[in-house]
């Protein structure tokens, strides 16, 4: 992985008795994202502790993640979400530290 990638980690709260609603709206974003060229990796994952998703993302670059939130499934993830989840998603931009040096 090249070190100008941008790795996301992002959570999503489910309302009570949305979880369904909320995990097929999501799984629906992972086929789309990972076609766009700017993708390295897009893996969704549900917590076993709390029941809250996690997006894992992985872009080449900035732009690619500009890119992506102008695509249509972006923006209709962004306007189905009203409602099904306790607030906005919590987006992380995450910067590596190799402990291996």
């Amino acid at each position: 992985m090249a070190d100008d990638n941008v790795i996301i980690y992002a959570t999503l709260t489910p309302r009570p008795g949305k979880e369904a609603e909320l995990e097929t709206l999501l799984r629906g974003m992972c086929q789309p994202s990972r076609a766009e060229g700017g993708c390295v990796m897009y893996d969704l994952y549900r917590s076993k502790n709390n029941g809250t998703f996690h997006f894992f993302e992985i872009w080449k670059t900035q732009k690619d993640i500009e890119a992506h939130r102008e695509e249509p499934h972006f923006k209709n993830f962004r306007a189905s979400l009203e409602g099904l989840t306790e607030g906005p998603p919590q987006p992380n931009f995450l910067e590596r530290i190799d402990s291996r040096t």
